[in-house]
């Protein structure tokens, strides 16, 4: 803003205005007129900001929330296409081979470890390799 400055009288505090020579350098201002200047600048950028947040929390509160509904409805269908298709593998695995109850409880034991300690990342070679006895 290039626009010429004019005078003006506001009642001000001592306490203030001490407190506004003191901070006067960390301020970069050059008079306290200056400082004035500065303040009242900061502080109506502060109250426009406000104003913009009011407006834009909620907007930007409704797009996060259907980005996360998207998300979510994403997630559940790979979900479910994952637990067909661990169905089919198991039916398949069952009518190929007679396992019993016991053996069945054991291993479903043994995996839930397994997948605990590795926080979900079995592959299949590990597997493998388990069940052929190795480390």
């Amino acid at each position: 803003m290039s626009e010429k400055k004019q005078k003006y009288a506001y009642w001000m505090r001592p306490s203030m205005v001490a407190e506004i020579e003191t901070m006067l350098p960390a301020a970069n201002a050059t008079s306290k007129g200056d400082f004035v200047c500065k303040a009242v600048e900061f502080y109506i950028g502060y109250l426009r900001q406000q104003k913009n947040i009011n407006y834009l929390a909620p907007a930007l509160a409704g797009t996060i929330k259907s980005e996360v509904d998207s998300l979510s409805k994403n997630v559940c269908e790979m979900i479910f296409k994952l637990a067909v298709e661990v169905g089919l593998s198991s039916s398949i695995t069952a009518a190929l081979n007679d396992v019993s109850d016991l053996s069945l409880a054991a291993l479903r034991r043994n995996i839930a470890r397994e997948i605990g300690e590795t926080n979900g990342l079995l592959s299949f070679e590990d597997a493998n390799e388990w069940q052929n006895g190795g480390d």
